[in-house]
């Protein structure tokens, strides 16, 4: 944030950034460290410069504002000021933030401050998905907006940063309309921490496993399902469409399924890769195939990733669906991909 205000032809400029303590000045004040001596509490170490709303929301959420976590801020952000000034021959080209959202509107603050030290290209571009607004009207809007942001230039110099906690299908299709042309960073939201930020380890997997796919290639038309277990776990009982329409389930699962397999960014290039291999082998073994279906239980930024290696010029119509865990048929459909509308 610009923490000057430019002068006028009748004011002066004008300093709205604060010097901050990271560990207060005074005994009582917010973080206060009674170890440390007075020369410390003034000394550059110690010190950090913030926009008013910045300081405010540090001192009065301290708990959450941690001298480590604003200490990490301020190394982050001087590592990337030491590498991306202008004259340092970097690129200091902003990303586009995406935010993916349903019924619960997402903090927008809290993006920017994930993408740190990176920052936006502009003001955040939110999507929302109302449950009461029929799929084909969501698709057209998300179609409508991104197609936008890639129209403006190459869209391989396109960066984009996305931020989802939408409905699966909308997650699906907003990677599909962006393509893997762009450079797309993805996030998630850790709601134990309220935050958007990874941790810094980095988990390296290798237990996705893929079943179903034949030995030899088929000629036959017909219609595939593809079921990702991350999250949980898809059963085929549940899948909504005539087995004697279908030529395979094919099936993409980690060992154990459940809520927090999604840890780290490389878990998102191991499924990506795993998504691309696998689609490219049905577009292999199933050249004649009408239509996919697409069924997926997992985390909101894989959606997106494997939404991203669907290829609209080869892959046929693919049907996504929502899961409901209360209805009578627990998959319904929602949005296809490669239809008239996408």
């Amino acid at each position: 944030m610009e923490l000057i205000v430019d002068a006028t032809d009748h004011d002066p400029i004008v300093l709205i950034g604060d010097i901050a303590h990271i560990e207060a000045s005074s005994d009582k004040g917010p973080r206060a460290n009674q170890d440390l001596s007075t020369k410390d509490r003034d000394s550059y170490e110690n010190l950090i410069l913030l926009c008013k709303n910045c300081h405010f929301r540090f001192d009065g959420q301290k708990k959450t504002n941690t001298v480590e976590a604003i200490k990490k801020l301020r190394s982050d952000h001087e590592a990337w000021v030491r590498a991306s000034l202008p004259e340092r021959g970097r690129s200091t080209t902003g990303w586009h933030v995406l935010i993916l959202q349903g019924q619960h509107p997402i903090d927008a603050l809290q993006t920017v401050a994930a993408l740190s030290p990176d920052f936006p290209k502009g003001r955040p571009t939110i999507l929302t998905t109302p449950p009461s607004q029929p799929w084909s009207e969501n698709l057209a809007k998300m179609a409508r907006t991104i197609r936008g942001f890639l129209a403006k230039g190459d869209s391989f110099h396109s960066r984009f940063a996305v931020f989802p906690l939408a409905p699966v299908s909308t997650c699906l299709a907003a990677g599909y309309l962006l393509t893997s042309r762009p450079r797309v960073r993805l996030f998630q939201h850790h709601r134990t921490l309220a935050s958007w930020t990874w941790p810094d380890e980095k988990v390296v997997t290798n237990d996705l496993k893929v079943s179903g796919l034949p030995s030899k290639r088929t000629m036959r038309a017909g219609e595939v399902a593809i079921c990702f277990h991350l999250s949980a776990r898809v059963h085929h009982t549940d899948i909504p469409i005539p087995m004697k329409s279908l030529l395979r389930i094919i099936d993409v699962t980690v060992s154990q399924p459940n809520v927090y397999w999604l840890k780290s960014p490389n878990q998102l290039d191991a499924l990506s890769a795993r998504a691309t291999s696998v689609f490219a082998a049905l577009l292999h073994h199933f050249p004649n195939a009408s239509r996919w279906h697409l069924f997926y239980a997992g985390p909101a930024p894989g959606a997106v990733r494997i939404g991203q290696q669907l290829n609209p010029t080869m892959t046929p119509p693919t049907q996504l669906y929502e899961f409901n865990q209360a209805g009578s048929s627990r998959y319904t459909p929602s949005i296809m991909l490669g239809g008239p509308n996408s």
